[in-house]
C-alpha cells in the first residue's frame, strides 16, 4: 500500500473515533437565554419557531459583550420588534408608485417619477441607496447588493464591509452569511457593538437605542413593552 493510501486510511479512522466537539457552555445572563425568554420578548412566534434562535443569540451576545440583563433584554427586544424573529429577513423594496411618493417624497415627488421604480426592488434599491453608507452611484448596483438583511437590517457597503472584516470574511461571504439565521443575528450584534448600543442599553429606557437603530422613535411603545417583559423574565430566572 502506498504511503498516501496509508495516510488516507489513518485519517479516515481518526475521523471516525475522534470526539464530537461539545456544545458551548454559557454562564451568567447569557445562560438564561432560552426559548421561554424569547417567547416573552416575541409572543407572536411559537416556541418551535424560536428554538433555532437560542444558540445563535447566545453566541452573538458572548462575542459582542452583550452580557448584562439590560443589554440582553434590549438586544433581544429590539430584534423582536424589528423582525419578529423571522429568519432570512431581507428588506422589502416592492412598492407601488403611490407608496413610493409617501415613503421617499424627496426622491419621488410625483407618481410619474416613481412609476419606473414601482414593483422593481433592484432598481429602487440602486436609486434610494446610491451615494449613501459607502455605496457608489446608482449605476454601481451597490444599493441592491448591500440592501438590508438580517433582524437589524444591516444596510450599505460600509456596514457590510465592517461586518466582513470583523468576521474575517470576504464581502461576498459576509453577504451570504448575513442572510442566514446565525449570520443575521451575528450581524445584528456587530451593529449593536459598533454603534455603542451596549452603553446606551446600560442607561434607563430604550429611547436612545431606538433612535440609534431606527433613526427616530418609531414603534417605541412596543419596544418598551418587549424590553420590560424581557427584563422581568430574566430577573425572575435569577439573572
Amino acid at each position: 500500500m502506498s504511503m498516501s493510501k496509508v495516510f488516507d486510511a489513518a485519517k479516515a479512522a481518526f475521523d471516525r473515533v475522534r470526539p464530537v466537539p461539545a456544545a458551548p457552555v454559557y454562564s451568567g445572563v447569557i445562560a438564561k437565554i432560552d426559548v421561554q425568554l424569547l417567547r416573552v420578548a416575541c409572543p407572536e412566534r411559537t416556541e418551535e419557531q424560536l428554538a433555532p434562535w437560542v444558540e445563535p443569540i447566545q453566541r452573538a451576545c458572548k462575542r459582542f459583550d452583550i452580557i448584562t440583563v439590560r443589554r440582553v433584554a434590549a438586544f433581544i427586544s429590539q430584534m423582536a420588534h424589528e423582525s419578529s424573529l423571522k429568519p432570512g429577513r431581507e428588506e422589502n423594496l416592492n412598492y407601488t408608485a403611490k407608496r413610493l411618493t409617501q415613503v421617499w417624497r424627496s426622491r419621488f415627488p410625483t407618481i410619474a417619477v416613481a412609476e419606473p421604480y414601482a414593483r422593481n426592488p433592484e432598481k429602487l434599491a440602486n436609486r434610494v441607496y446610491a451615494g449613501r453608507m459607502g455605496n457608489g452611484p446608482e449605476m454601481s448596483g451597490d444599493g441592491w447588493k448591500f440592501r438590508g438583511a438580517g433582524p437589524m437590517q444591516l444596510t450599505g457597503r460600509s456596514n457590510w464591509t465592517g461586518f466582513a472584516d470583523a468576521m474575517g470574511m470576504t464581502i461576498d461571504e459576509a453577504l451570504a452569511y448575513g442572510r442566514t439565521l446565525e449570520g443575521g443575528v451575528m450581524s445584528a450584534a456587530w451593529f449593536w457593538m459598533t454603534n455603542d448600543l451596549n452603553r446606551l442599553a446600560d442607561t434607563p429606557g430604550v429611547t436612545d437605542e431606538t433612535r440609534r437603530i431606527n433613526g427616530g422613535t418609531h414603534g417605541l411603545a412596543d419596544r418598551e413593552a418587549r424590553f420590560n417583559r424581557t427584563v422581568a423574565a430574566l430577573i425572575a430566572a435569577g439573572a
